[in-house]
């Protein structure tokens, strides 16, 4: 069986109204997108699907984590995945588009597969620069040894005098 089928949900035979479903996405749910910027995760998603006639509400509500690498220090870490987000789909010609939140499927589909939406989610809840949370007391809560090595000098090396003179020119008031 397909890793991805079982993200594929039957609508057809359903009856109206609410529907519970439940995903496990780990490693290997990554493994099946190409260039994916995720690796490793451990994110449980609930799925209430509302069938409607002409249209299916669906609500996901994810809640794990997404390790990742510190643009900073490079250490990987967990961060944590706690969002919902509500995705409409409708019933009529699909070339007419689909936006953001909506999106369009033939009138005759019998499933929706939803793993590319997942995938889309948590990739999105990825903000634009990775980094260690801070700790508590205001310190950043990457490696410490690694953050000395990248603000100072190796030992016994001056610091290049075209940076000082650009410290002084960043120091001057205008």
């Amino acid at each position: 069986m397909d890793r991805m089928e079982q993200f594929s949900i039957p609508f057809a035979g359903m009856a109206r109204g609410a529907h519970q479903f439940e995903f496990e996405i780990d490693d290997k749910f990554f493994e099946a997108f190409e260039n994916s910027v995720i690796r490793k995760a451990a994110v449980h998603a609930d799925l209430e699907l509302i069938k409607e006639d002409n249209m299916l509400t669906l609500t996901f509500r994810f809640n794990g984590h997404i390790t990742h690498e510190c643009d900073r220090c490079l250490e990987e870490f967990d961060l944590p995945v706690h969002e919902t987000r509500i995705m409409l789909v409708k019933f009529g010609d699909p070339a007419k588009g689909d936006s953001d939140e909506v999106v369009v499927i033939n009138a005759g589909d019998h499933h929706i597969n939803i793993a590319q939406h997942i995938y889309d989610y948590l990739t999105l809840m990825l903000p634009i620069r990775v980094v260690h949370p801070d700790q508590e007391n205001g310190e950043p809560g990457c490696n410490p040894e690694f953050l000395n090595k990248i603000q100072s000098p190796p030992a016994g090396e001056e610091p290049d005098p075209r940076w000082a003179a650009l410290k002084n020119l960043s120091q001057r008031k205008n």
